[in-house]
């Protein structure tokens, strides 16, 4: 008989690399982010508000529902999250991106790859 695997089980034998990966995707693509990052735009675009007087918004309603000190902890660990993510963009960027795209241009120029160009004789 086929035995399978709990969650647990297949969580445990993930490859290493997917592990990581999938945790970095979990850091870039949460939903809380998109909401921060919406809200963020909403205040600074329609409210007419600098970053630093949405965060103080943001400080003062939520010390309304989770008092003063648990929210100066929350907007700490928030603005360190996000700059953690601005961080690993921009690395991702330097590591990954720019290289491919010099890779693409390169061969692009060699002639392997890509579209070529007509040439009128």
């Amino acid at each position: 008989s086929i035995q399978t695997l709990t969650k647990e089980e297949m969580l445990r034998k993930r490859p290493i690399l997917l592990k990581v990966l999938l945790s970095m995707s979990k850091l870039f693509f949460s939903e809380q982010a998109n909401r921060r990052k919406s809200a963020m735009n909403i205040l600074r675009q329609k409210r007419n508000m600098t970053r630093i007087q949405a965060i103080q918004f943001g400080l003062r309603s939520r010390s309304q529902s989770m008092g003063l000190l648990k929210s100066m902890g929350k907007t700490a660990s928030i603005l360190g999250i996000d700059a953690l993510r601005a961080v690993l963009k921009n690395v991702l960027k330097v590591v990954l991106i720019y290289p491919l795209t010099l890779v693409r241009k390169l061969l692009s120029i060699v002639g392997i790859g890509g579209k070529k160009k007509m040439s009128a004789e």
